[in-house]
């Protein structure tokens, strides 16, 4: 995210890392500290506390295939995947939130391009 910000190669350039840094420091960023699976109760709890605590606007969710593992309300994926969602839009609408969700493609041939079809059943999100 840093060299995004910078829109230069920091790894090239250390003695700008300071500066660069500094300034990314000053961005109204939050970031919840999960790594891997996550339930979606404990991501919402998580993100209504940032909306409290913090008047988050938007929040950002990378991602959706993370919390798929954890959903014990069906054995069909996509009715887990229409929970996670329909969670995320009552966060939003009763928070005045928005929120992006992150869907990954499956890996495909560097000459294919990407379809509907690359995301499964997420093209339905």
């Amino acid at each position: 995210m840093l060299t995004q910000f910078a829109l230069q190669r920091l790894e090239d350039q250390l003695e700008l890392y300071d500066e660069w840094a500094d300034r990314f420091e000053d961005l109204p960023l939050y970031f919840m500290t999960f790594h891997g699976q996550q339930n979606i109760k404990t991501v919402i709890d998580t993100m209504q506390h940032a909306v409290y605590m913090y008047d988050i606007t938007h929040v950002v969710v990378d991602n959706l295939q993370f919390m798929m593992g954890h959903e014990h309300l069906s054995a069909d994926r996509l009715a887990a995947q229409d929970y996670i969602v329909g969670a995320f839009r009552k966060f939003a609408t009763d928070n005045t939130c928005h929120i992006t969700l992150v869907i990954h493609p499956r890996k495909e041939d560097d000459e294919k391009e990407l379809q509907t079809a690359s995301i499964f059943g997420s093209a339905k999100v």
